[in-house]
Formats: C-alpha cells, structure tokens, sequence
C-alpha cells in the first residue's frame, strides 16, 4: 500500500507527494472529489481517498503552525 498527499490539482491531473518525498501524479478522473492536502491511499489497483488519515494530519498541521505562533 503506498500513501500520496495532494500537493495540488492542475487541470484533469492530481499531483501527490509520497511519503517518501517522490511525485506522482493521478488522473483527476480516478478521484473527482479530491482536494489539496487530501490523502490518497494506492492498494496496487485503487486509489482511494482515507478520510480519517486527511483529518489526523490535518489536525497535526494545524497544531504546528499553532505552536510556530504562539
């Protein structure tokens, strides 16, 4: 299983970051509901959207750059 985050969208192509730095790039026909910061998991045939994974490291985030200007 590898895991993408949505870098952002140009056009009809999704293009992620993978966990290991590498980017990729998804037909935005595959996945018409993804958004930036999205993450995207790959099993080798599918990509699918993991709400809770986009959730979890956006909370993250957001404590991050709470801590960078508090």
């Amino acid at each position: 299983m590898k895991i993408y985050y949505v870098d952002r969208i140009e056009g009809s192509t999704i293009v992620c970051q993978s966990e290991e730095g590498d980017m990729h790039e998804i037909s935005a026909d595959l996945l018409t509901e993804a958004k930036e910061g999205d993450c995207i998991v790959y099993d080798g045939s599918t990509y699918a959207i993991d709400k809770e994974r986009t959730e979890k490291r956006k909370e993250e985030m957001d404590r991050l750059l709470n801590s960078v200007f508090s």
